[in-house]
């Protein structure tokens, strides 16, 4: 073993000590809310030199003399295991809830592989009774690779997150998202009323009302409205939403006539006029800024591909592109060829801070199909923000292809409620030597 690596050992056990006797403690700390808060005790010096946050707490120009801290913000087993990552480097994590309550403290206390490991932690053990928590908790501190996890597993294991235990304790916040979803793989909507209406109940104690009708219904004032009765069969309605009186009688009278003969009558203000149930949500959807009219061999060498655009209208996870190349019909080998390159998306946003993200990415070539990209994390995409993603490949795309002929590129398109707006992927002078390309197809989920 190298000498540098045994002296680190020898540190590392003995700052561990230090976390263990508590000798020279010289600040303590009283964490959590005054009903349920806990004393820990630890070395200034040390808590500096791990966050910058402690050190500018202690040894800044507004530094706090003070012995005795009070942090009402974080959670006890939070802190503990920040203050046991600062002192040994290790961490051991037992839940998802702890997880979640010691990368609250990472976050406050600017520990970015704190973070990065309670991250780890949570995406390989969320689940269907945790994920409308870890959900509220990604959407707080801004994590969408977890939110788009969250979403993936809200929307193909509906079922099971709404029968979950858990459910009728999630925030209003995540049951509104829920119901507004498009897809959820359900065989009926009574499923999601069910799960609804029990939420509704518990979250009347919550308010301290009694869980009476007109109470149930004051409740469910926001999420009612999203709820498919005109998908459910009769029978499921009469039993359900009919029996439990939460409707009113003209209510279900019209929804009972729609129900017998689809757009008898008009849907009362307020009731969902959808008359399709929800499904399970296809693994992503496409956006076509152009479609081939025909193919033709390229003058020189392709090497890179781009896109430019903006969202309008919501933000969406980008999972994947299309190029429009594929192979020549004359093509004889059996062994397809490989290509791998170097991804890169960035966008500047309104308070001009810039934002790169970069992605290494594999693609094969097909005689029957175009090419499709798809990214082993999602990129992000804000609505209203205009992102620019280039792909550079390690060597030229050349030998035995074909690319489209007739490009009609479109300004803006819009794709399952997500607007698209393109301009311009311009590169130069500098490719002289090879042709650029722009992405035929954006690959996203939201």
């Amino acid at each position: 073993m190298k000498d540098w690596q045994m002296d680190s050992k020898k540190v590392l056990h003995r700052t561990s000590s230090l976390l263990q006797n508590k000798s020279f403690t010289d600040v303590t700390f009283i964490v959590g809310p005054t009903t349920a808060s806990k004393k820990y005790v630890g070395h200034k010096v040390l808590l500096a030199m791990t966050s910058p946050v402690f050190e500018s707490m202690f040894y800044g120009d507004m530094a706090d003399k003070a012995k005795v801290i009070r942090v009402a913000d974080i959670a006890p087993i939070g802190f503990e295991n920040l203050l046991r990552y600062a002192y040994t480097d290790a961490l051991n994590l037992e839940t998802v809830e702890d997880a979640m309550l010691t990368a609250t403290a990472a976050k406050k206390y600017l520990l970015p592989h704190l973070l990065r490991e309670c991250f780890n932690y949570i995406e390989k053990n969320v689940s269907h009774t945790t994920v409308c928590q870890v959900l509220e908790f990604a959407l707080n501190l801004e994590a969408h690779h977890l939110v788009f996890q969250c979403l993936n597993i809200i929307d193909r294991q509906s079922y099971h997150v709404l029968t979950s235990s858990n459910f009728p304790q999630i925030s209003l916040t995540i049951l509104e998202t829920i119901v507004q979803r498009k897809h959820l793989n359900i065989h009926t909507e009574i499923t999601l009323y069910n799960a609804l209406f029990q939420w509704a109940q518990e979250e009347a104690k919550r308010r301290n009302i009694e869980p009476t009708i007109d109470n149930l219904r004051t409740v469910m004032d926001t999420t009612l409205p999203y709820i498919r009765f005109l998908a459910m069969t009769a029978e499921d309605f009469t039993k359900g939403p009919a029996k439990a009186g939460l409707l009113s009688k003209e209510e279900c009278f019209h929804i009972f006539m729609n129900l017998a003969v689809p757009g008898i009558t008009s849907v009362p203000r307020g009731i969902c006029s959808a008359t399709s149930r929800r499904t399970s949500p296809p693994e992503f959807y496409v956006c076509t800024r152009f479609k081939p009219v025909s193919f033709h061999t390229p003058i020189r060498p392709l090497r890179v591909f781009g896109v430019r655009f903006t969202v309008t209208n919501m933000d969406v996870f980008v999972v994947g592109l299309g190029i429009s190349i594929r192979l020549d019909v004359g093509y004889y080998s059996a062994k397809k060829p490989s290509y791998d390159g170097l991804l890169r998306c960035t966008c500047k946003f309104p308070d001009e801070r810039l934002a790169r993200e970069e992605l290494k990415v594999n693609f094969v070539l097909a005689k029957d199909k175009d090419v499709k990209i798809k990214f082993r994390k999602p990129l992000f995409a804000r609505k209203g923000v205009e992102y620019e993603i280039d792909l550079q490949t390690r060597s030229a795309v050349a030998q035995d292809i074909v690319a489209p002929n007739n490009r009609s590129r479109k300004h803006e398109e819009t794709a399952e409620g997500a607007t698209f707006q393109f301009s311009a992927f311009k590169r130069g002078l500098q490719n002289q030597m090879s042709e650029v390309m722009e992405f035929s197809e954006i690959l996203f989920y939201y």
